[in-house]
């Protein structure tokens, strides 16, 4: 039998040395980091500054380097490089909050033998920590809903990931974790969810290279539709997208336009051709109009 470690930290990175130097010194400073239970493994997506460099002082990392940038088939490399009994995608800008790596494996020990569906999610709409049980597609939905996206809460038993056909078939649409997710979820076994704070997060300017609008709209929306949901839970969704996500992005853009370098006209075309249907948009703009006009009288008073 194969002594594994209990979990495989993979860590996808292109051109962040600095920030990925700090992330490593706190995982492997971390006084619950046991060398016996958890690797580390990184696959640069063919870097151009020091990255290299900065990985050689930690010696406990596994470390690969791809030819050249392969997009989010970097994703798919690195969880293939892991050995663990259960692998997790981390962010090359995380670092573990106090307690939550001890957390985590010692959730993942519990689970090893029956091994349902396990994901640990970064709590940030939840009003307290907690675990949530889902025994179907929907539900895991109404659970986490676009939280899918973030590749801070995507993880799964190794065996499941080597089972998985076509891993790569949706790499072009940046969301290759929210195919695997719901893949993983469509298994039949019960699904927890583990809702905590786990993580901080360091800020990253100018992320992605490319139009969030496209990618967290057209893009996971086709995703969501091949998961067959009912019309009212795509419609619900859709609404949590547009009132959770989209409203903060649009937001964020108008207050300053130097941060992202996404083309506007064509993020608002993607908006109204997704939504130019629903009742709810045309009340956010005339609230928008309306709380502007207030602040510009207030002005003037």
């Amino acid at each position: 039998m194969i002594n594994r470690p209990l979990l495989s930290i993979c860590i996808p990175t292109y051109n962040r040395s600095e920030i990925l130097d700090k992330t490593l010194e706190s995982l492997f400073s971390n006084p619950d980091f046991d060398i016996n239970k958890v690797e580390v493994i990184i696959s640069d997506n063919a870097s151009t500054d020091n990255t290299r460099n900065v990985v050689s002082k930690y010696p406990l990392v596994q470390y690969f380097c791809n030819d050249i940038n392969l997009g989010d088939v970097n994703f798919y490399k690195v969880l293939n490089y892991a050995t663990g009994e259960y692998i997790k995608l981390f962010n090359d800008t995380l670092t573990f909050n106090d307690g939550m790596l001890r957390k985590m494996l010692f959730n993942i020990e519990k689970n090893i033998i029956e091994k349902p569906n396990l994901f640990f999610y970064q709590n940030m709409f939840k009003n307290s920590n907690c675990t949530k049980i889902v025994k179907s597609v929907s539900e895991f939905l109404n659970q986490v809903s676009f939280q899918t996206t973030w590749i801070i809460n995507f993880g799964l038993w190794r065996n499941d990931f080597v089972l998985i056909e076509e891993k790569n078939r949706h790499t072009d649409l940046h969301l290759v974790q929210v195919d695997w997710s719901y893949r993983i979820v469509n298994n039949k076994r019960r699904t927890f969810i583990i809702f905590d704070n786990n993580y901080s997060i360091s800020h990253v300017n100018k992320k992605g290279g490319y139009n969030i609008f496209q990618v967290f709209i057209i893009n996971y929306l086709l995703i969501l539709r091949e998961q067959k949901l009912s019309i009212y839970n795509f419609q619900l969704e859709k609404y949590r997208l547009y009132r959770y996500f989209i409203v903060y992005w649009v937001k964020s853009l108008m207050i300053d336009k130097n941060e992202h370098n996404f083309d506007l006209k064509k993020t608002y075309k993607i908006i109204f051709k997704n939504y130019w249907c629903a009742l709810y948009f045309y009340a956010s703009i005339i609230l928008f109009i309306f709380l502007k006009i207030k602040k510009f009288f207030n002005t003037i008073n």
